[in-house]
């Protein structure tokens, strides 16, 4: 039974850690297009800002999902004690 619990507990820190870690590859990924989208190329602004859109939405996706883990072990925190 202890085991079990380790274990499930074990896949959610690495699920979190997945998110965490997802999260900052698409901020890094963000901030280059964010630099692109300053340039003078009309063509490379258009296609950054159209990324920038589409990586918003990403980050904000492994936000919920972030939040959603987070507040799944705070309850299973409290209900094993």
């Amino acid at each position: 039974m202890l085991s079990e619990a380790k274990s499930r507990l074990s896949g959610k820190k690495n699920n979190l850690g997945k998110l965490v870690g997802e999260l900052s590859s698409v901020n890094v990924i963000l901030w280059h297009e964010e630099d692109k989208a300053r340039l003078n190329d009309v063509h490379v602004v258009f296609k950054a800002k159209k990324n920038i859109d589409k990586l918003n939405q990403k980050r904000c996706d492994l936000i919920e999902k972030i939040d959603e883990a987070v507040l799944e072990a705070l309850k299973n925190g409290r209900n094993s004690r």
